[in-house]
């Protein structure tokens, strides 16, 4: 994976800013906040990583049984604010074997959560939500309806909204309920205090590589 900062929306290289302007661009997407390199930080480094954080950071606690914390990505940063966490999950699906599972947090218009979920748009139709919604997990203690969404058969895809931000959680093979259900409890790792005991894993080649999300 290169080391350089990537468009979110598309994953192309940007160009950073110089004199002649401050923001990175996208030569499809014009100006962008930048995706930054995928990192697996100790659960004592997570609070600083994420300080000057917009969104929040979701994590499921307490874990599913046998997965792992395996990885992060954020876009923005430096010297502006984070305007998307993606959280990277590694474990084992009761149907399927071993899963993946990216949760992304993220202001409307940056595209990460959307890419990951193969749609062209950067967020999702607003027809969706005349529908009603697929599963209510828990966010930050607050019932938070999701929507399935149409793609790719290799994946399943869910969004909603939560702390005024996008909710996307995005699993591979195809997880269903086995591990994406109305139990399922997310906290906010911006302000969480039980961080110490996350299990970690590898860094997850997925979360790298996001173009081969396949």
């Amino acid at each position: 994976m290169p080391a350089e900062p990537e468009c979110p929306r598309c994953g192309n290289l940007l160009r950073p800013p110089n004199v002649m302007h401050e923001s990175y661009l996208c030569r499809q997407h014009g100006q962008v906040a930048p995706l930054q390199p995928a990192v697996l930080p100790d659960p004592d480094q997570m609070h600083n990583l994420l300080a000057s954080a917009a969104v929040p950071a979701w994590l499921p606690w307490p874990l599913p049984t046998t997965w792992v914390f395996t990885g992060l990505r954020i876009v923005g940063g430096g010297s502006g604010p984070i305007r998307a966490v993606a959280v990277g999950l590694t474990g084992t699906s009761l149907a399927t074997g071993p899963a993946d599972l990216i949760i992304v947090s993220e202001q409307p218009g940056t595209g990460l959560g959307a890419r990951l979920a193969g749609l062209a748009s950067p967020d999702p139709d607003q027809g969706l939500f005349a529908e009603p919604a697929t599963i209510s997990l828990t966010a930050a203690g607050w019932p938070t309806p999701l929507w399935s969404l149409p793609g790719d058969a290799d994946r399943t895809s869910y969004v909603g909204e939560a702390a005024g931000e996008w909710l996307w959680l995005v699993g591979w093979p195809e997880l269903t309920w086995s591990v994406i259900h109305d139990d399922l409890r997310l906290i906010d790792v911006r302000k969480a205090d039980r961080l110490a005991d996350l299990p970690r894993g590898a860094l997850m080649p997925r979360l790298q590589q996001l173009d081969h999300a396949d």
